[in-house]
């Protein structure tokens, strides 16, 4: 799925502050990362850190690649943007930038009750792994999602 009124491109660090802004609208205080850590997304080596912008940010996404694996450390989409395509959009730009740094799999946590997530991800190829009880905190639980073959992907998923 392509949304033709969203571009993405690799954030910089003059980012940060748009980055910020929709982490605060993006998240209830609680599960917000702070200013530190996205700017140590922004800097850290085998970090991919992309934002899609319409006339403004909408989303952005940061991937760590080491070695053959790629961890999908957070998506950020606006509420107003949600459901629209701009996070399949970052995900597939992301998994292909993760591909392209000779990740082979991708891992990430989403919270279990996060259901339009687990079916983005889903839909994209991501399988369960496995769960990690009070990730999020006590009684929030994670699952663990794994792309397992990514030099197939996307191929794979047009013939599911």
């Amino acid at each position: 799925m392509r949304n033709t009124e969203v571009h993405i491109s690799p954030a910089r660090r003059d980012d940060l502050a748009a980055i910020m802004a929709l982490e605060r609208i993006g998240f209830p205080e609680p599960e917000r990362w702070s200013e530190r850590s996205w700017l140590g997304e922004l800097l850290g080596a085998g970090r991919t850190v992309l934002i899609a912008r319409a006339q403004s940010p909408v989303g952005v996404i940061t991937v760590q690649t080491v070695g053959e694996l790629a961890d999908l450390h957070r998506l950020v989409v606006a509420p107003d943007r949600r459901r629209r395509g701009v996070g399949t959009a970052l995900v597939i730009e992301a998994l292909s930038a993760a591909r392209h740094h000779g990740a082979r799999a991708v891992i990430l946590e989403v919270a279990y009750s996060n259901d339009p997530a687990i079916a983005l991800y889903s839909g994209l190829g991501f399988e369960q792994l496995s769960a990690r009880e009070n990730y999020y905190g006590p009684g929030r639980h994670a699952l663990i999602l794994k792309l397992y073959d990514l030099d197939r992907w996307p191929d794979q998923e047009q013939s599911r």
